[in-house]
């Protein structure tokens, strides 16, 4: 966001950098991952179309870890789908919350063992504006953001998280919220505060790199 103030924070250039960000950080975290990656076993793929086991319907997944390198015959062992919510938090809140359930639902009928995380990024600014050309100018009503947030982030704290292969396909294994301040005009920052997810939360985002991690070693690493 702040090497391209005023872009739109929803754009894929983002969401290509939070991959970069997340693959920089499951490397650093996990010897296994980093080594089958190195070896080659482990392939990073970001945008690709994933198919369901019976390959009728394909879906564009932000970031993929893969075990077969050609697409579309890409095997997943890691999935990460990006969201944002940088305003009107009361409807997109519900739409994301559906999009991530949904998402889950697909990877894991590609394939069982798929561990799909979604990272969520919730904006605390009062005053953002979107950049699109619809929303310049336009007049919104005076929310009390703090309840707003904490609402918001208490929907994806709930959310179920998949352990076992064999639980509900529409979980996901890994969620991570990301709280930033952006009014799309000044640099961005980190909210590290009581808005956040707090370390001990399991949506923190080194809580959603440590679950991925060690999933994949039980899931995959004996492979």
């Amino acid at each position: 966001m702040n090497e391209h103030l005023g872009f739109n924070p929803r754009s894929q250039a983002n969401s290509d950098a939070l991959s970069d960000f997340v693959v920089a950080d499951l490397r650093q975290a996990c010897h296994s991952l980093a080594a089958a990656l190195e070896s080659g076993n482990l392939n990073v793929e970001k945008n690709p179309t994933v198919f369901t086991a019976g390959g009728v319907r394909g879906r564009s997944i932000d970031l993929v870890l893969h075990e077969r390198a050609a697409a579309p015959a890409i095997t997943v062992c890691i999935s990460v789908e990006h969201k944002t919510i940088m305003t009107a938090h009361g409807k997109a809140r519900l739409n994301r919350y559906g999009d991530l359930i949904a998402y889950s639902n697909h990877m894991h009928n590609h394939r069982r063992e798929c561990i799909a995380g979604g990272i969520v990024v919730v904006n605390v600014s009062p005053v953002y504006e979107n950049p699109d050309s619809f929303a310049k100018g336009l007049r919104r009503p005076n929310f009390k953001m703090p309840k707003v947030v904490a609402d918001t982030v208490k929907i994806f704290a709930e959310i179920p998280l998949r352990n076992e292969s064999s639980e509900p396909s529409d979980r996901p294994e890994a969620i991570g919220v990301i709280v930033v301040d952006y009014d799309g005009v000044n640099p961005a920052k980190l909210v590290a505060g009581p808005l956040a997810p707090q370390p001990d939360s399991a949506i923190h985002y080194h809580s959603f790199i440590r679950r991925i991690s060690d999933l994949y070693v039980k899931r995959f690493s004996a492979q």
